[in-house]
């Protein structure tokens, strides 16, 4: 296929890259962005390197690169080869290891009330993986801060006065400690010559040979999903000085609750856009456009445009899906499907039926019966409570299955599911697990919130921190997400974004002196 003018400009200007350049790359929903990539490296005629998002995206994009220079990988494989000979297999940092490894018995740990040995060990686990995600060169106490917050919450939000002071005597007494206990866990691993996979990707960030190693074969980087890489990512590929590619969509940006940041917006150098979808038509670029539109910040000044919305004649599997917003939402539309006789694919199915049963063999004590790895860790039940309080919302999701009564039902769709998803007329999944996906039709689930409370939610998280605001502004992501999934037809959107007016609103419509100062309105101009 003949390149566009977009395609054709982005290609030309990373053929003349030089060390020390950095091209940023938006590249909307179905914009041909592999395409795009794959030109460039046809283009440059280098050996360069394209660091995928994880390994079966890396294994994709090296058979499509197979003509070109250029091979994939993800970051972590990288930074693996360059150390693998000095550590062997990576280690499996967890609360039990901690204790396990006597770091802690060095230090004097307060007595604070509600803090145990396990969970004050969670702490000085986060507050080591808070280092290994960062762009930091050294720990500080800002690391053990963090994590604990990660768990109290921040003391300048908590509205409680017993609670918020609770979270800043936790935070001013263990705040020290625990950010030291992380340093010298972090000393006490490297003396062995053990590192986890965050530990080994930070030796990468701070040591010059470890990076060499791993970077000296190429002559430039591609970067992909570049909205959802996390800080120490960003810092090595900055530190490698190679001319740099970075691609990605900032309203694609879902995974800041993991500690991913959009480094298309941090990274300094020429921006260039991808605005023509492949993938579907007009009607869907339209609902992706009003989704756009409806972002408090007023989303991108370039348009979107459908150029697809064809049927691929070599599509294999389910020819539909239903892409909730929440696990739990995906289980009341599998349940759903179950009743009417669909034969439907729940993504993930295998992983989650064993961590429940996992799960629930835990909660009644059971040990012998607990067989998934993420869950053996645990001695008991209060333990996977507690760290699903921490802040863990796989394992709260998993609290919340077992604690409601629903493990049964989750053998019952198990039993119901297709044998494979090629059987199967529907798929069901969640936003997060969609991305990168596409299937002829999309019906978005019913646990959606309306454009009206996203608006609403955001309007509140103005008012706490960044962060608050980050996650709330990732909800129009992901439903920008969501609806650009499908490649002809997408149901369930008006709901969504034209929801009927609410009783508050037509009231302070027609008494405009009741309005209260932080009152944020329907946003029905778009309408």
């Amino acid at each position: 296929m003949k390149p566009t003018l977009e395609q054709a400009d982005i290609t030309d200007h990373a053929s003349g890259m030089v060390p020390g350049d950095c091209l940023k790359i938006i590249a909307f929903a179905g914009a041909g962005k592999t395409t795009t990539l794959k030109g460039i490296a046809s283009a440059k005629k280098e050996r360069g390197v394209y660091l995928a998002f994880n390994k079966s995206i890396a294994d994709e994009a090296k058979r499509k690169l197979a003509i070109t220079p250029c091979t994939a990988a993800t970051m972590h494989s990288l930074a693996f080869q360059a150390v693998r000979d000095m550590i062997g297999q990576p280690l499996s940092i967890n609360a039990r290891t901690i204790r396990d490894s006597g770091v802690m018995e060095r230090f004097h740990i307060p007595k604070v009330d509600g803090w145990n040995g396990y969970r004050v060990s969670l702490a000085v686990g986060r507050a080591l993986s808070a280092f290994c995600n960062s762009a930091d060169e050294s720990f500080g106490l800002h690391h053990g801060e963090e994590a604990l917050m990660d768990s109290v919450g921040d003391p300048d939000f908590i509205r409680d006065r017993k609670k918020r002071e609770q979270a800043q005597d936790a935070i001013q007494r263990l705040g020290m400690p625990i950010f030291q206990m992380a340093e010298a866990l972090w000393e006490h691993y490297l003396e062995k010559g053990e590192m986890s996979h965050d530990m080994y990707l930070k030796a990468m960030d701070l040591n010059e040979d470890i990076r060499h190693s791993a970077f000296s074969s190429f002559r430039y980087l591609m970067v992909d999903e570049a909205q959802d890489i996390n800080p120490v990512q960003r810092s090595i590929i900055t530190k490698t000085g190679l001319p740099l590619i970075a691609v990605g969509d900032p309203y694609q940006q879902i995974y800041s609750w993991r500690g991913a940041e959009n480094a298309l917006g941090l990274l300094e150098g020429e921006t260039k856009y991808l605005t023509q979808s492949f993938r579907f038509g007009e009607n869907i670029a339209e609902v992706a456009r009003h989704i756009l539109a409806t972002r408090p910040d007023g989303g991108p000044t370039q348009r979107l445009v459908g150029l697809g919305g064809r049927m691929p004649t070599d599509l294999t599997g389910p020819k539909a899906a239903v892409i909730c917003r929440t696990n739990m939402g995906m289980i009341d539309e599998a349940l759903k499907g179950m009743r009417k006789g669909i034969p439907i694919h729940v993504d993930n199915m295998a992983g989650l039926l064993a961590d429940v049963r996992s799960a629930q063999a835990l909660h009644d004590g059971r040990m012998g019966d607990v067989t998934t790895p993420e869950l053996k860790v645990f001695d008991s039940w209060a333990d996977l409570q507690i760290e699903a309080e921490e802040g863990d919302q796989t394992l709260a999701r998993l609290s919340t299955l077992i604690e409601e009564g629903m493990a049964h039902q989750i053998e019952r769709l198990a039993e119901h599911q297709a044998r494979g998803s090629n059987d199967a007329k529907m798929m069901i999944c969640t936003a997060h697990r969609s991305k990168g996906l596409e299937w002829p039709a999309v019906m978005l689930g019913a646990d959606w919130r309306d454009v009206n409370a996203l608006s609403k939610r955001f309007a509140k998280a103005e008012q706490k921190s960044e962060k608050h605001k980050t996650q709330a502004m990732e909800e129009f992501n992901a439903l920008y997400v969501a609806a650009t999934r499908p490649i002809v037809q997408l149901r369930g959107e008006t709901r969504i974004l034209f929801p009927e007016p609410d009783p508050e609103w037509s009231h302070l419509a027609a008494n405009p002196d009741d309005v209260p100062p932080d009152y944020v309105p329907p946003d029905y101009a778009n309408a």
